[in-house]
């Protein structure tokens, strides 16, 4: 009875000792684990300078584009120019056949000169006392009414005669010879593209450290690497009621005519320049639940940093809270580790 109870026992003593010994092994295992550090990669954190820039979109425009018009009715006897063709100011671009306004201004040199003659006949009948002054003030009435209507009847004349307004290239004609013009017809577009204009829209929070003449750098999409200077010419003192937006104007030198009318642009301006900033690259921030996350690491532990950011610049972020100059900010392996675990800095 004895013997039978014996072997029983002794065999759940053995199992409760091995089953116990392997948890001790276990627990060791989870502890080595736990142990086990973290290959890093830290960077000293310092104070650094940053430009804080706003850089926004707008669109081409030659700063002369020009439609010229006929002032007069006729037909286009000559053309002097075709599209692509530069012309300077002044520049004969085409004739009008106006010989019906030719005529008119023939009789009004006519009708002058016989006013004069009349004229000068009174004054002679005047001064022998045998005409009344008020019929001398009525011809030399007549006269300066003949001369006003010779100047009209001359510019008039003239106009069939069309010239270039400003120096540009002639992007588009609208006439052929031996078309007929009316007053106000258009005959040609003439745009000067040595100096682009941009148009953009600044937010108000942004346009107080907006100022004429201040200098911007512009690019354009449809030429990738290539940057130009460009200069503040104007900055509007009204918003824009929908928007709220304030429109400025930036002009570039483009005497080499590589920026075309149309082409997307974007403006860069900059709002203030800050000098000791703490700087992290952006690449090291980690977005937990809307929060900013940094980890540095302190005495070979991992540790995390709340941070709030200020100003973007390239692929790096200004942090105004949560984090001192001097720290060793994990720049790699930082999304492999957790705060309070062990690092080993490579």
């Amino acid at each position: 009875m004895h013997k039978t109870g014996f072997f029983p026992a002794l065999l759940l003593c053995l199992l409760i000792l091995t089953a116990a010994g392997c948890g001790d092994k276990a627990s060791q295992a989870n502890s080595e684990v736990r142990e086990k550090a973290v290959e890093v990669v830290i960077s000293p954190t310092a104070l650094q300078g940053m430009e804080d820039r706003i850089t926004l979109p707008g669109e081409t425009e030659p700063d002369k584009d020009v439609c010229v018009s006929s002032e007069s009715t006729g037909t286009v006897i000559w053309l002097g120019v075709s599209e692509g063709d530069r012309v300077e100011r002044g520049a004969l671009l085409a004739r009008l056949d106006v010989a019906s306004e030719g005529a008119r201004f023939d009789k009004a040199k006519a009708e002058r000169k016989l006013a004069a003659e009349q004229l000068r006949r009174r004054q002679e009948l005047l001064a022998k006392g045998v005409l009344a002054k008020e019929e001398f003030d009525r011809m030399e009435a007549e006269l300066a009414k003949s001369e006003a209507s010779l100047k009209e009847m001359q510019v008039n004349f003239e106009y069939g005669v069309v010239r270039a307004p400003v120096s540009g290239i002639v992007n588009h004609r609208y006439v052929d010879r031996g078309e007929h013009l009316t007053a106000g017809g258009n005959v040609a577009d003439i745009v000067d593209p040595s100096v682009i204009r941009i148009h953009v829209n600044v937010p108000e929070m942004d346009i107080p450290y907006i100022r004429k003449g201040q200098k911007a750098t512009v690019t354009v999409d449809a030429l990738p690497g290539a940057k130009w200077e460009g200069t503040v010419d104007f900055v509007s003192f009204k918003a824009d009621k929908a928007s709220k937006t304030f429109r400025v104007r930036v002009l570039v030198d483009n005497r080499d005519n590589r920026i075309r009318a149309g082409m997307l642009a974007r403006v860069s301006l900059l709002r203030r320049q800050i000098r000791d900033a703490v700087v992290v690259p952006l690449f090291s921030i980690i977005n937990q639940g809307g929060e900013r996350i940094l980890y540095v690491e302190e005495n070979g532990t991992a540790r995390s940093r709340t941070v709030r950011l200020g100003v973007i610049e390239g692929d790096r972020a200004q942090v105004l809270e949560g984090l001192e100059p001097g720290e060793n900010l994990i720049v790699a392996g930082h999304t492999l580790v957790e705060d309070g675990m062990k690092v080993v800095v490579k």
